[in-house]
């Protein structure tokens, strides 16, 4: 068992289950819609309106990692960035961007990665932020195929960090990111969502309180 199991059983784990009343209640505010060209893009924006939800999502996740313990946060470009400082400041751990290339100054940059969507990338992570054997939280609000997840892991392992665990809000279970992890000899990295696909039922073009006239799928890929 591993060692977030051993501490998380009769904790968080059960205070804040998978798909459980908690995760309920964030997934009753996060709506979907048609966007990149994909039927149900999760938009996290639908929590961030409630302040009170908000504060939720970072107590579940400032309560499962205050007991499984780490040395740094590491949050993804671009919504990590918005998840990751207030659980690090009230775990009070230093935060550490993971950026795209050439958006971060004195930065290491590891090897191009298949985006969730679309395309490829290269993650960097700041030169100096994480030292040998540090423990590392990665976390994004949604894990879909685990292309950007394996990136990140990537690079705090060749800084000689551990990564203790992968955290998002919601994993896509049918993309099967753990697949991919473990082809890639990431196997001793647990992926931990507090819900999936199954629970997120809110469609933003049917709720009457949620303004979408004019809508139009105008994204692009990132």
């Amino acid at each position: 068992m591993s060692d977030s199991k051993k501490k998380t059983e009769g904790g968080s784990e059960g205070k804040y289950s998978q798909n459980g009343p908690v995760a309920k209640k964030i997934a009753s505010v996060t709506p979907y819609f048609p966007f990149k060209g994909i039927d149900r893009f999760y938009d996290i924006g639908g929590f961030l309106k409630h302040p009170e939800i908000f504060q939720l999502v970072v107590d579940v996740f400032v309560d499962r990692y205050k007991e499984i313990g780490v040395d740094s946060i590491a949050g993804f470009d671009a919504r990590g960035f918005i998840l990751g400082p207030p659980i690090a400041l009230a775990l009070k751990k230093p935060f550490v961007m993971l950026r795209k290339k050439g958006k971060m100054p004195n930065s290491i940059s590891g090897t191009e990665y298949g985006k969730e969507y679309a395309g490829k990338d290269v993650l960097t992570i700041p030169r100096g932020s994480v030292k040998k054997g540090d423990r590392v939280l990665l976390i994004d609000d949604l894990v879909a195929t685990g292309g950007t997840l394996s990136a990140g892991i990537e690079l705090v392992k060749l800084l000689g960090g551990v990564v203790v665990e992968c955290a998002c809000i919601v994993e896509l279970k049918f993309l099967n990111a753990r697949k991919k992890l473990d082809g890639l000899n990431h196997k001793d990295v647990p992926i931990w969502a507090l819900m999936d696909e199954s629970i997120l039922t809110l469609d933003g073009l049917k709720d009457p309180s949620i303004d979408t006239e004019g809508y139009k799928d105008d994204g692009e890929a990132h």
